[in-house]
């Protein structure tokens, strides 16, 4: 049969204030002395002087936090710009207690003081990149989570208002995501030792920036990380703290982000040495990287010109990174440079210098990039200031290693990619340049094969070059949505009208033009510039062009009487054995000889030419048919 303790069977009787506490209690909650060894004589009364003095010591370091709390100078940045680009941090002020009491192994309260600092780590421009309370312990060594170790070029421990000491070396390990940092090895702080952990004895945590005594804790799920081991905390357990074994500093907890504990299992305090110091860490790390260089372009200020601020962020695209993603700093990752740098970019433009601003961005600068909103920007401006073509090269490499990230910026692109392809080809089609249209369809064909925009500007270099056959094959390749129809029926129009002109000497001339000029072989010897004029009634040549056929004028040749704006005059008549005009052949046409006035080697394609045809003017859309009879 089971007999259940009494109530007063359960706890224990503190030796030192008294205060009753569960049995399975190895310290007491109140005061914190041992509660299994041997308590001292309850009659003796030595121990009220101690703790009289100990209440002594915490009252006047209490006064002396408070009226001499740190408050670090706001930390103002190089430029405006890096004011945007670097999150802002609120000063951290010290913790106002510094002293906690832990009983030793004999059940003697004993105060163990450890100094508190501020450690703040700035780059190389100035900037302030971390800002964290660290207890100071094994003379001078600080813990911190590495990651906001790195681009630090300045660090610096402020204890008090008036002392601060400089951090010089330390212990890093790829394994670890906690490191070590020290002091000047000349120098020393009186703290507590760092101790390895030792799994088999009672562990506390005492939180830097609580009044609440230290508190027996447990870890659990531990894993080796170098000369640290990683456990679980409890959820209320999420700031910064140490651990304390026996009066000795064995481990540490930062809160979130870097959550859990972290127990040192390295060697104690007193025999380590720093194996790099800050110098070589930086340049190692950090040191003529691409996230140094952005740094020095987010810290030129206002005195810079936005050309020269340009040239310093894509300068730094040039560089190899030295961080993973993990590893950088929030102000120094891609998207927040980019941000800056487009940012930098539009005002250059507002100023009126953006032809000038794309000189300093070429396609490796873009690629490193990888930013789709920067490529649109900088290729609009290439395509502004340099063309299409420019645009276009600039454009493809830029994309060539790139893959977009959704289907916007893969709209994007194409939309751009496309735009621009054909604005090219319409300059070329205006321009009549129909040969360089084809090479540059072809090769926006096979960079888009599947646009049909551009597509069917195979159709139109056709008709431009009187092609319906092929015109109307290319156009008939395809399904077009319905979008398309318009476009597609305008040019369907084009391809009928062209086929009817078959057969026809097709006649382009400016509309609304009185002129109609054209080139005729006369005599199949000389090519004639001629004007097509319904209103006279012959022919006419220049004189050199009869000397250029050899034709003799005499006596015997007939004159006619001719009036032009420069008076009455006889011109002279000859029969040409023939002109052709666009593959069709008259024979035998009666041509008068005479130099028009302002035009002495134009003539005249007259009536007795035109009646051999049915003609067809339209003078609106500037086209002349002429059908042979």
């Amino acid at each position: 049969m089971d007999i259940e303790p009494a109530d007063d069977e359960k706890i224990i009787d503190c030796p030192q204030c008294s205060v009753k506490n569960p049995i399975e209690s190895d310290i007491c909650y109140n005061c914190g002395a041992a509660l299994h060894e041997a308590p001292a004589s309850k009659t003796s009364r030595t121990w009220i002087p101690v703790v009289v003095f100990i209440l002594f010591v915490v009252g006047l370091l209490y006064f002396y936090y408070d009226s001499n709390r740190i408050s670090p100078p706001s930390s103002k940045t190089k430029t405006a710009s890096a004011e945007k680009a670097i999150p802002k941090r609120e000063p951290v002020p010290l913790p106002e207690k510094a002293l906690f009491v832990k009983a030793d192994a004999v059940g003697e309260a004993e105060p163990i003081n450890v100094p508190i600092g501020l450690l703040r780590i700035r780059d190389i421009a100035g900037n302030l990149l971390s800002e964290i309370t660290v207890p100071v312990v094994g003379g001078g060594w600080i813990a911190l989570p590495t990651r906001l170790t790195f681009g630090g070029y300045s660090w610096v421990l402020q204890l008090d208002s008036r002392a601060s000491q400089t951090i010089e070396g330390g212990i890093v390990n790829d394994l670890e995501q906690i490191s070590l940092w020290r002091i000047r090895e000349d120098q020393s702080l009186d703290s507590p030792d760092l101790h390895p952990w030792s799994a088999g004895k009672p562990l506390t945590w005492m939180a830097l920036r609580s009044p609440d005594p230290p508190e027996r804790i447990d870890i659990g799920n531990v894993t080796a990380q170098g000369n640290f081991i990683k456990g679980v905390v409890s959820d209320d357990i999420n700031d910064a703290g140490v651990f304390i074994q026996k009066g000795r500093v064995v481990g540490w907890t930062f809160g979130d982000p870097d959550a859990g504990a972290f127990l040192w299992t390295g060697e104690e305090g007193r025999n380590l040495i720093a194996d790099i110091r800050v110098d070589d860490y930086y340049r190692l790390s950090f040191a003529n990287s691409r996230e140094e260089e952005f740094v020095r372009a987010l810290a030129l200020g206002d005195e810079y010109s936005n050309s020269d601020r340009l040239e310093a962020f894509t300068r730094a695209f040039r560089f190899e990174p030295k961080l993973s993603a993990a590893q950088t700093p929030g102000y120094l990752k891609i998207e927040a440079v980019i941000s800056q740098l487009r940012l930098v970019l539009s005002r250059a433009v507002q100023e009126g210098f953006g032809a000038q601003a794309t000189n300093s961005f070429d396609a490796e600068v873009l690629a490193q990039a990888g930013d789709i909103s920067l490529i649109l920007d900088v290729v609009v401006l290439t395509a502004q200031s340099d063309g299409q073509e420019e645009a276009i090269d600039l454009m493809e490499t830029a994309i060539e290693s790139m893959a977009p990230k959704n289907d916007q910026e893969r709209t994007q692109l194409n939309e751009l990619h496309s735009g621009l392809y054909q604005s090219w080809l319409n300059e070329l089609l205006e321009g009549g340049d129909i040969q360089a249209g084809w090479q540059v369809y072809a090769r926006g064909g096979q960079q888009l094969p599947d646009d049909l925009n551009i597509y069917l500007f195979g159709v139109k270099l056709a008709l431009a070059e009187n092609d319906w056959e092929t015109a109307e094959r290319l156009l008939a390749a395809k399904d077009y949505p319905p979008a398309f129809r318009n476009e597609v029926r305008g040019l369907q129009s084009a391809i009928s009208e062209l086929k009817g002109q078959e057969a026809k000497i097709v006649i382009r001339f400016a509309p609304g033009t009185r002129q109609i000029p054209v080139t005729a072989s006369v005599n199949q010897e000389a090519a004639q510039d001629f004007i097509v004029d319904t209103g006279a009634s012959m022919v006419t040549i220049p004189f050199s062009t009869v000397r250029t056929l050899g034709i003799v004028i005499s006596v015997r040749n007939p004159r006619r009487k001719v009036y032009t704006a420069s008076g009455e005059l006889y011109a002279p008549e000859v029969v040409l054995d023939s002109i052709a005009l666009e593959g069709f052949e008259v024979n035998n046409v009666r041509a008068l000889v005479m130099d028009l006035p302002n035009q002495p080697n134009v003539g005249l394609l007259g009536l007795n030419f035109l009646r051999r045809f049915r003609m067809d003017l339209n003078t609106d859309e500037g086209l002349l048919l002429l059908a042979p009879k």
